[in-house]
Protein backbone atom coordinates (compact mmCIF):
# COMPACT_ATOMS: atom_id res chain seq x y z
CA UNK A 1 0.00 0.00 0.00
CA UNK A 2 1.71 3.56 -1.22
CA UNK A 3 1.77 6.75 0.73
CA UNK A 4 -0.43 8.69 -1.13
CA UNK A 5 -3.35 5.80 -1.59
CA UNK A 6 -3.43 6.34 2.76
CA UNK A 7 -3.38 10.27 2.28
CA UNK A 8 -6.73 9.57 -0.30
CA UNK A 9 -8.45 7.41 2.24
CA UNK A 10 -7.60 9.83 4.82
CA UNK A 11 -8.95 12.73 2.59
CA UNK A 12 -12.01 10.85 2.12
CA UNK A 13 -12.93 10.11 5.97
CA UNK A 14 -11.64 13.63 6.72
CA UNK A 15 -14.14 15.31 3.96
CA UNK A 16 -16.98 12.67 4.59
CA UNK A 17 -17.32 13.36 8.40
CA UNK A 18 -17.52 17.22 7.42
CA UNK A 19 -20.45 16.99 5.02
CA UNK A 20 -21.91 14.12 7.79
CA UNK A 21 -21.71 16.94 10.28
CA UNK A 22 -23.35 19.39 8.13
CA UNK A 23 -26.25 17.03 7.37
CA UNK A 24 -26.58 16.30 11.17
CA UNK A 25 -26.78 20.06 12.25
CA UNK A 26 -28.86 20.43 9.38
CA UNK A 27 -31.45 17.73 10.74
CA UNK A 28 -30.65 14.94 8.02
CA UNK A 29 -31.45 11.39 9.01
CA UNK A 30 -28.99 8.69 8.57
CA UNK A 31 -29.33 7.65 5.40
CA UNK A 32 -29.08 11.48 4.55
CA UNK A 33 -26.33 12.23 6.35
CA UNK A 34 -24.57 9.14 4.59
CA UNK A 35 -25.77 10.34 1.05
CA UNK A 36 -23.62 13.87 1.66
CA UNK A 37 -20.79 12.12 3.07
CA UNK A 38 -20.41 9.90 0.36
CA UNK A 39 -21.29 13.54 -2.43
CA UNK A 40 -18.90 15.15 -0.06
CA UNK A 41 -15.84 12.75 -0.45
CA UNK A 42 -16.09 11.39 -3.46
CA UNK A 43 -18.43 13.58 -5.70
CA UNK A 44 -15.81 15.64 -7.14
CA UNK A 45 -13.12 12.84 -7.84
CA UNK A 46 -16.29 10.60 -9.56
CA UNK A 47 -17.26 13.57 -11.75
CA UNK A 48 -13.85 14.04 -12.82
CA UNK A 49 -13.37 10.16 -13.73
CA UNK A 50 -16.35 10.39 -15.90
CA UNK A 51 -15.37 13.14 -17.54
CA UNK A 52 -12.39 12.15 -18.46
CA UNK A 53 -13.45 8.79 -19.35
CA UNK A 54 -12.09 6.85 -16.90
CA UNK A 55 -14.87 4.23 -15.99
CA UNK A 56 -16.14 2.31 -13.12
CA UNK A 57 -14.84 5.28 -10.99
CA UNK A 58 -12.33 4.83 -8.26
CA UNK A 59 -14.33 4.20 -5.46
CA UNK A 60 -16.50 1.49 -7.26
CA UNK A 61 -13.76 -0.54 -7.69
CA UNK A 62 -12.08 -0.23 -4.55
CA UNK A 63 -14.96 -1.17 -1.50
CA UNK A 64 -12.56 0.64 1.29
CA UNK A 65 -13.58 4.08 0.36
CA UNK A 66 -17.25 2.96 1.09
CA UNK A 67 -15.84 1.28 4.06
CA UNK A 68 -13.80 4.91 4.88
CA UNK A 69 -17.64 6.75 5.05
CA UNK A 70 -18.97 3.96 7.15
CA UNK A 71 -16.68 4.53 9.44
CA UNK A 72 -16.93 8.59 9.30
CA UNK A 73 -20.74 7.67 10.01
CA UNK A 74 -20.24 5.97 13.14
CA UNK A 75 -17.01 8.52 14.32
CA UNK A 76 -19.48 11.30 13.15
CA UNK A 77 -22.33 10.13 15.48
CA UNK A 78 -20.55 8.33 18.04
CA UNK A 79 -18.23 11.43 18.57
CA UNK A 80 -19.78 14.74 17.22
CA UNK A 81 -19.29 16.49 20.47
CA UNK A 82 -15.33 16.26 20.50
CA UNK A 83 -14.89 16.69 17.19
CA UNK A 84 -16.92 19.86 16.77
CA UNK A 85 -14.22 21.23 19.49
CA UNK A 86 -11.32 19.98 16.90
CA UNK A 87 -12.96 21.67 13.79
CA UNK A 88 -9.87 24.58 13.65
CA UNK A 89 -7.63 21.60 13.23
CA UNK A 90 -10.00 19.88 10.95
CA UNK A 91 -9.98 22.77 8.40
CA UNK A 92 -6.85 21.94 8.60
CA UNK A 93 -6.92 18.56 7.45
CA UNK A 94 -9.24 19.62 4.74
CA UNK A 95 -6.43 22.09 3.48
CA UNK A 96 -4.18 19.27 3.21
CA UNK A 97 -6.98 16.83 1.56
CA UNK A 98 -7.88 19.69 -0.99
CA UNK A 99 -4.30 20.22 -1.85
CA UNK A 100 -3.40 16.22 -2.16
CA UNK A 101 -6.62 15.76 -3.72
CA UNK A 102 -5.54 18.78 -6.60
CA UNK A 103 -2.73 17.22 -7.25
CA UNK A 104 -3.74 13.48 -7.62
CA UNK A 105 -6.40 15.29 -9.82
CA UNK A 106 -4.27 17.05 -12.30
CA UNK A 107 -2.06 13.87 -12.76
CA UNK A 108 -4.79 11.61 -13.25
CA UNK A 109 -5.99 14.19 -15.93
CA UNK A 110 -2.53 14.75 -17.51
CA UNK A 111 -2.32 10.46 -17.27
CA UNK A 112 -5.35 11.15 -19.49
CA UNK A 113 -3.62 12.71 -22.51
CA UNK A 114 -5.12 15.65 -21.61
CA UNK A 115 -3.73 19.22 -21.93
CA UNK A 116 -2.47 20.88 -18.57
CA UNK A 117 -5.16 23.82 -19.06
CA UNK A 118 -7.82 21.01 -18.61
CA UNK A 119 -5.94 19.53 -16.47
CA UNK A 120 -6.08 22.58 -14.07
CA UNK A 121 -10.17 22.88 -14.21
CA UNK A 122 -10.60 19.37 -13.44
Amino acid sequence: MNWIYIFDIVGVLVFAISGILTAIDNDFDVVGSAVIGLVTALGGGSLRDVMIGETPVGWMTDTNYLLTILIAMLISYLFKKHILKLRKSMFFFDTIGIGLFTILGVQKTLAAGLDVSVALLM
